[in-house]
């Protein structure tokens, strides 16, 4: 069993799907494949099943690539603590993050921490907050950006970064006076909101719950920005965090809804979880930045 073996197979079942695997390893689908089942060789079981269009794995398969996570977490971080006694920050980090962020500006973010840190490889994940939950539990991420809708598990670390409101975006022209809209108001049309999972659908839902209005979805993305574009189309109303529509792209009517939703930006991490070098420095870097208000 070699540690290429490891890798591949935790990249493959992470990302169920082999071209993507060998894309992120810089490695050929075919070098890929034959490793993998050499690896399925050597233990004697199929870690997993394949049809013409998904690649899902096995039980066995869930229980390799969950310790070999460990196992190449551990050997990332001999490299790490040499590096870190020779005063380099190197490595690779992945960085989860909802988009927008708040007043955090993640792609901005991740631009100044490269060029300052040109030894570290960043990746972004994007997603929900429960996609986000989902990863750090895995240990597929090093920290995240979330909006929160409800108490992170105890097992995370939650800093809060910056703000967020939830507002009601309404096709251009057709926004219902100039102040605050309510439940009732909001639901009288189509509703377009993020996916369930995300803190903006959790929070509406909440929202209409307590008004005792039913809430009745019409559409919903896991794209924020595709939302937004539908709204100013005419399509509906989508709610949305303020950071969205604050940016520039398709012209909706803005109004903010009655009784105000204002939800947290946490930047989160695994309690647990031995942080790289490389991670810890994203971490001060990130916090230096919200504390300076540098988007």
């Amino acid at each position: 069993m070699e540690l290429r073996q490891l890798r591949y197979a935790e990249a493959v079942a992470r990302h169920r799907h082999f071209t993507r695997a060998a894309e992120e390893l810089h490695v050929a689908q075919s070098a890929l494949s034959h490793q993998i089942r050499r690896l399925e060789a050597e233990l004697g079981t199929e870690l997993f099943a394949r049809t013409s269009r998904t690649v899902v794995p096995t039980e066995a398969g869930e229980a390799v690539a969950a310790r070999a996570r460990r196992v190449l977490a551990e050997v990332d971080g001999v490299r790490e603590e040499v590096d870190d006694l020779e005063g380099l920050v190197k490595g690779r980090i992945t960085i989860g993050a909802l988009l927008p962020a708040g007043a955090i500006d993640v792609p901005a973010l991740l631009a100044r921490f490269s060029h300052a840190h040109p030894g570290v490889d960043v990746t972004l994940q994007e997603g929900t907050a429960g996609d986000m939950l989902r990863h750090l539990a895995r240990d597929e991420i090093d920290a995240a950006f979330s909006l929160l809708a409800s108490e992170p598990p105890e097992s995370l670390v939650a800093e809060r970064v910056s703000v967020d409101e939830l507002v009601a975006a309404f096709p251009p022209g057709t926004a219902p006076g100039r102040g605050p809209v309510s439940a009732a108001t909001v639901g009288r049309g189509v509703i377009l909101t993020p996916r369930s999972g995300s803190a903006t659908k959790t929070a509406l839902e909440e929202f209409f719950a307590a008004a005792g209005v039913p809430f009745h979805v019409s559409c919903e993305s896991g794209d924020p920005f595709l939302l937004r574009c539908l709204a100013s189309a005419g399509f509906g109303t989508a709610v949305l965090p303020r950071s969205l529509t604050e940016r520039k792209g398709p012209a909706v009517d803005v109004r903010p809804l009655r009784p105000a939703v204002r939800l947290p930006v946490a930047m989160l991490w695994r309690r647990d979880r031995r942080l790289s070098p490389a991670a810890r420095t994203f971490i001060e870097y990130a916090r230096d930045a919200a504390a300076d208000g540098t988007p």
